[in-house]
Order: C-alpha cells, then sequence, then structure tokens
C-alpha cells in the first residue's frame, strides 16, 4: 500500500458530501444507493469500506483508500458474522474505537490494521433495531475523525434505510401497474378469442411474462359428469391435454371443492397429504393454483407449477393468478358453452397428446455444440464443455467444448477421473453442482494449461433421473461472476441435454435393434424358402454370423433315440472336428439346455464348469432351446471371444429366432415324411403295373427283387418261395 501522507481535511469537503448525500435521495435502485456510498466515502481523507449486512453476515459493496487511490488491499468480499455478534456490534449510528480496544470481529481489525489504521468509526445504517449496512472508516496515527466529516456520512447512514424502503415500495407499486396492465391486456386479447384454445394460448403468454418460465395448465370441470379435464397443458417444452378424470382427491379437486386459491411451495408433497390430496406423476416443488368461479359454482382451475424448485412462487404471484382467475373465469365459461357441441363431437375421436420434441434432440452433437456456444455468447464465459462419462463410469471424457482449447481437447481425447481432484471429476461423483467462484482458493480446481485466464468455475451434472451421464463445465475470466441465477438457467440448459443425449443414444440403439431384427427377418425368410433341413440350417447359421458381427454360430438337433445333440450345421469354428460334436443330453451348456429347457446367457465361459472347451479363444456364449409343440427339436448356441458379449436384448431376439427355426425344423422333417411316403407309393405303384404286364411267376419275382433293390439301395435282394406239395393235393 502506498505510505504517502494523508488528504487533509477540509470544511469544503463537508459541502461536497451534503451534495453528494442529497444525491441519495434521488437513488431509484441499490445500484444508485451504492454510488452515492461509493462517492461519498472517496471525497473522505480516510479508508474507507461499506458492507451490505446478509443473513450470515457483511458482505463489501466497494472499499477505498485515498492514498493510493484503490480498494484496501486485502479486504475480504465476505466476513461471517452471527445475529448475536450483528447486533451487539452494530446497533450504534457511530461507535469510534481504537483498534487495539475495539471489540469486532478479527477479520475487520485485521482489514484496517494492514492498512495502517489505529482506529475505526463504525457506522451503521440501521432500519427500526435491524442493520442493513455498514460504513467503516479508519484513521491512522496522526489522524482523528472530525466531527464535520463524520457527521454527513451518519446522515447518510440513517437515510439508506428510508431510501431502500422507497425503492421496494416503488417497485412494488411498478409491480402491481405490471399485472394490473397484464390483467387489462389478457382481458383484452380474450375478447379477440373466439375458440378455447387461442383463449388458452392468450393466458399461457401472460403467465409467462408476468410470472416466468413454469409449468401451466387448465383444468375445466363438468358438474353434470362430475369429471375434470385439462384441455391445455404446458410442461417440459411441449403442450398436451388429458382426458377427463373423476373429481378425486387431487389438488385441482381440492380448487374445485374449496373454491379457493392454494399455493405449496416447499415440502408439497407432504404438505399436500396432509390437505388429503396427491401428486399425479411426478411431484412439484412449487405448486400454485386458483379456482374459476361463475356465480359461486366452480368451472375450473388455473394452475402454474415447478417441478424442480421450491419456494418458486410469492404471494405477489398468488394476487395476479388470482385477480386473473377472476377476469378470465367468465370468458372460458361462455367460450366453453358455446364449444359445446363441437367439443361432443370431437370427444368422438382420439385425442393425441401434443408434444414436441426438441428439434435437434437426435442429433446430439450439434445440439451440444449449440449449448456451449450459447453458454459462452449470452453468458459472457470464457469456456463451456461438455463430459460425458464412459461405459465404465470411470473416466468424464470431453464430447464438445468451445474455442481453440476445447478444439485441442477434442482431438486429444481429454478425459478426467470421475472423482478425480477437479470440479469436473467431483460432479461426476457427488451428482451435485460445484460453484467455484475464486479458483485460487479451492482444492478441487484443476488448472488446465490450455485455459490460463480461467478465474471461476462452475460444473453441473447431466443426470436423468438419479443417474449421472455428464458434466456441462463452465469457465470465466472474471472471479465471483455465477449467480444463483445464471446456475439456474445453467441446471436447466444441462438437463435439456441430458434428456437430448439420452434420447439420441435410445434412438441408435432402437435403429440397431431394428437393422437386427431386419436381419433376423431376412435369415427366416431364407431358411424357410429352402428345400431341406440341411439347408435351411446353414442358411440360418450364415446370416446370424453377419448380424452377430462373426461370432461362432452352430445349431445342433436333438437324436431322441441315442439322447443327444449332433451339431448339423455351424460356421465360425477353428476346424471341422469342433463343429461334428456329438453332445449327450445333460453334458456341456448345450446338454443341461436341452435337458432343462431353458435358455442360458453365460458372461465368461471361464466360470462355468459346464462349458465343454471347444475354442479357447471363447469366452462368452448363449444357447437358445427349439422347442416346437414342447418338443426340444435342439439347440442354437452362438458363442464370442468378447466377455459378456450378449444382453438380454440379443437373447430375446435369438429367442424369437429360435421359435422361427423350431417350427421350420418340424415342418422340414414333415415334409421329409412326406416325400419319403409319397415315393415309397410311387414305387409301389409302379412295381404292380410291372407285375400286371406279365404271367410269368419268374418274371414277376424278378421284377419284385429289382424294385425293392433300386428302394432300399440294396446290393442283393433274395426272394424265396415255398411252393405247394403236390402230392397231398
Amino acid at each position: 500500500m502506498s505510505q504517502t501522507a494523508p488528504i487533509s481535511a477540509t470544511p469544503e469537503i463537508t459541502i461536497k458530501l451534503h451534495e453528494k448525500n442529497y444525491e441519495l435521495f434521488r437513488a431509484r435502485s441499490e445500484r444508485e444507493i451504492h454510488a452515492v456510498i461509493q462517492n461519498s466515502l472517496k471525497i473522505l481523507p480516510y479508508p474507507s469500506a461499506y458492507y451490505s449486512v446478509t443473513e450470515t453476515g457483511l458482505e463489501l459493496v466497494f472499499s477505498h483508500d485515498p492514498r493510493s487511490k484503490k480498494a484496501i488491499q486485502g479486504v475480504k468480499r465476505i466476513i461471517e458474522i452471527s445475529p448475536t455478534e450483528m447486533a451487539r456490534c452494530f446497533s450504534d449510528n457511530l461507535k469510534i474505537s481504537s483498534l487495539d480496544e475495539a471489540d469486532y470481529n478479527p477479520t475487520i481489525i485485521s482489514i484496517f490494521k494492514e492498512a495502517g489504521c489505529d482506529s475505526i468509526a463504525v457506522i451503521s445504517a440501521i432500519e427500526e433495531v435491524i442493520s442493513v449496512g455498514v460504513i467503516i472508516l479508519g484513521a491512522s496515527e496522526g489522524q482523528k475523525f472530525e466531527k464535520y466529516l463524520t457527521a454527513p456520512i451518519v446522515s447518510l447512514a440513517e437515510t439508506i434505510p428510508h431510501t431502500l424502503e422507497n425503492i421496494k415500495a416503488v417497485r412494488a407499486t411498478q409491480q402491481r401497474l405490471r399485472e394490473l396492465e397484464a390483467i387489462s391486456d389478457t382481458s383484452q386479447l380474450i375478447s379477440a378469442s373466439n375458440n378455447l384454445q387461442d383463449l388458452y394460448e392468450v393466458l399461457h403468454k401472460q403467465i409467462k411474462e408476468t410470472i416466468g418460465e413454469v409449468s401451466f395448465a387448465i383444468g375445466l370441470y363438468d358438474a353434470e359428469s362430475q369429471t375434470i379435464s385439462v384441455p391445455y397443458l404446458y410442461d417440459t417444452d411441449s403442450v398436451r391435454q388429458i382426458e377427463p378424470f373423476p373429481l378425486g382427491e387431487g389438488l385441482i379437486s381440492i380448487l374445485i371443492r374449496t373454491r379457493q386459491p392454494l399455493m405449496l411451495v416447499d415440502d408439497t408433497e407432504r404438505r399436500a397429504r396432509a390437505l388429503g390430496a396427491k401428486f399425479v406423476g411426478k411431484s412439484a416443488k412449487s405448486w400454485l393454483g386458483c379456482p374459476l368461479v361463475i356465480g359461486g359454482e366452480p368451472v375450473g382451475a388455473i394452475i402454474v407449477q415447478d417441478l424442480e424448485k421450491e419456494n418458486r412462487f410469492t404471494q405477489d404471484d398468488l394476487r395476479f393468478l388470482t385477480s386473473l382467475s377472476a377476469q378470465v373465469g367468465g370468458a372460458i365459461n361462455n367460450t366453453r358453452l358455446l364449444e359445446n357441441a363441437r367439443r361432443r363431437a370431437l370427444q368422438l375421436q382420439t385425442v393425441a397428446e401434443i408434444s414436441r420434441e426438441v428439434s435437434s434432440s437426435l442429433i446430439v452433437d450439434n445440439l451440444l455444440r449449440q449449448a456451449v456456444q450459447l453458454a459462452v455468447e449470452r453468458f459472457n464465459f470464457y469456456h463451456a464443455a461438455v463430459f460425458l462419462l464412459d461405459d465404465a463410469k470411470e473416466f468424464a471424457v470431453i464430447r464438445e467444448a468451445t474455442g481453440e482449447a476445447g478444439a485441442q481437447m477434442k482431438r486429444a481425447g481429454h478425459k478426467l477421473a470421475v472423482g478425480s481432484k477437479s470440479i469436473v471429476g467431483f460432479v461426476a461423483q457427488n451428482n451435485e453442482p460445484l460453484v467455484v467462484n475464486d479458483t485460487s482458493k479451492d482444492p478441487n480446481y484443476y488448472a488446465n494449461p490450455l485455459m490460463p485466464e480461467t478465474k471461476a468455475e462452475a460444473a453441473l451434472p447431466l443426470r436423468v433421473g438419479n443417474q449421472v451421464i455428464g458434466v456441462l463445465d463452465v469457465q470465466s475470466a472474471q472471479p465471483y461472476v455465477f449467480t444463483d441465477e445464471n446456475i439456474k438457467i445453467m441446471q436447466i440448459l444441462a438437463d435439456q441435454m441430458a434428456v437430448a443425449v439420452v434420447n439420441s443414444e435410445l434412438f441408435a440403439e432402437a435403429q440397431e435393434r431394428l437393422s437386427q431384427h431386419r436381419l433376423l427377418h431376412h435369415v427366416t425368410t431364407a431358411a424357410a424358402s429352402s428345400t431341406t433341413i440341411d439347408e435351411a440350417l446353414n442358411s440360418a447359421v450364415q446370416g446370424l454370423q453377419v448380424t452377430l458381427g462373426g461370432d461362432q454360430i452352430a445349431i445342433l438337433l436333438s437324436d431322441r433315440e441315442q439322447k443327444n445333440l449332433d451339431v448339423r450345421a455351424s460356421i465360425g469354428y477353428p476346424n471341422e472336428e469342433s463343429a461334428k460334436l456329438k453332445i449327450p443330453f445333460g453334458v456341456g451348456v448345450t446338454g443341461w439346455v436341452a435337458l432343462h429347457r431353458q435358455p442360458q446367457r453365460i458372461a465368461d465361459v471361464t466360470k462355468d464348469s459346464r462349458y465343454i472347451s471347444v475354442n479357447s479363444k471363447v469366452r462368452s456364449e448363449l444357447a437358445i432351446p427349439l422347442i416346437y409343440r414342447n418338443e426340444v427339436l435342439g439347440i442354437l448356441n452362438v458363442e464370442s471371444p468378447r466377455v459378456a458379449a450378449y444382453s438380454e436384448n440379443d437373447e430375446e431376439m435369438l429367442g424369437t429366432l429360435a421359435g422361427s427355426l423350431a417350427a421350420i425344423i418340424a415342418h422340414s422333417r414333415l415334409l421329409e415324411q412326406f416325400r419319403t411316403q409319397v415315393e415309397r407309393e410311387r414305387m409301389l405303384y409302379e412295381i404292380i403295373n410291372k407285375i400286371r404286364r406279365t404271367s410269368s411267376a419268374e418274371k414277376i419275382l424278378s421284377i419284385t427283387a429289382d424294385e425293392i433293390g433300386k428302394a432300399l439301395t440294396a446290393k442283393r435282394v433274395a426272394i424265396q418261395v415255398n411252393l405247394p406239395d403236390t402230392e397231398s393235393l
């Protein structure tokens, strides 16, 4: 700190102070109040600081050292002080003390001692008995606090609470005027609406402009049927309808029965239960509803809710919604009556939910790129990045990032271990946001050499339910830039990105399954068109290998007499001998499946004693019984060199194929039996015709022997004829 001599105090300074103080009466915001205080303190020859009083202590607004004409070096932004200490220390308008004798928070004393002061003057801005702000002046050795200098500051402090109250009153008045204007505008717009849908959209627009972006619903009550319908429900960026449901125990039903507004802003689920109501679906964190009443009778309700935030709504919101409900109830009812006939006709049709998907949700890279760029541009951040967890949930891997640093990290495959000493690693492990407004003071901060200008960092989880799938990371070149407001907005952005990522993954999975099912359909069709069992089975294993990406495939058929399994078709095995095994029922994995008639999916065959090692590289196996009309016809067996290669989806898919193959095998066997029978009957017919055309017994026997030999593929056929004894005749 500069050690130049202090500025001399003159009566002219008093005049300047009073001139500055007069400006306080013209202040219209807290910022303008702080500016007046700042300008006043700069005139004084004393090191000075102004703190606003918070629930936890003091928060620095401004400090000034006249010797350096800069802020006091080493001054702390936040000073934690208990309410008891606050009341004890700052209950007087002016209190002058020696630093060695002062009974104040040690942080305050150390700040002014380091500034070269030996005494301080504490001036409190008191509203009734509560301090709203504290001005602290420091005097060095040889200086003293002149009354003509401190008196204007005391006057300034006395004026601060009144100015704040005036500002609050003005704001309340302005808010009320905005509400009245909104209600007036709504009435005018409603008058121009000619159908209920237009009216609902007008109401939704006014709700968003006055209360903000919240879930919004219109409920309509039908007294005749005792039902409630929700023709307009805005939630998660989409508008939909809920079909009529009976008047029951929900919160809307309470509004209808009581005809009174209801606001729940904390512990909403428990409070709802205490009222005898319960949420349908996900419970809201904040809920506000007002009934629509015409002539003392309920006709519906207006509901706003926030699914994520507690204490979202205020008494001002309640008052506005109550006033709005009184204005629109009649319009809704009248319009509803006009649309009765049309609505009855439309009730014959199935009303589909109106759902608007995020346009880029299936192109996740585009969405993430837009999101991080938006974070940088609109929030004036230095850097933004999205990390996604790998399959093992061990690392958060960078997926998208801004700037050249982001491009370099993407090319390098930058990743951070879950739970590592980094802000991203912490959030990935703990599933909660982490805000560091001063990275130099945080132990979790990871100093990335590619981003040397980072002074503040915030990370928010990308989560679906309670599961973390990634992290949104934003960084600033300025400290203390993150506020509750922008963090809440960024969390909403993170939630949207999480949904988009999951939707993209689900879409990719669905496409993969569709492709697999198409291939399996092709396999089944090809097998069904085969003329023999062997041809069908060979066609099946070849097609299935393409579907599974080169795994070992085998189809084994049951020999009921021998009680074993014969490999009838196979592909991918290292040698022919391994594909010609005969496996008794109950032996090996396939034998076990044949005996127990249940599929087996084995993640690691080396840990299963049943496995018969044919190929030492095999690590996982999936065996499916081929069952037709309660008979095990064989086994479909697939093997892979990868551990846990087969999923539940694979088992389901191959189970479907196994059912089709079993039917094909059974039908092929019947067809072969039929063909054999036909061939035998044809041969018998030919033998009979040849016999009929000859009268020689010897020739008849010769023809019969030849034809039997052909039918049985025998090398020699002998017919023995025992002629009767002619002497006995």
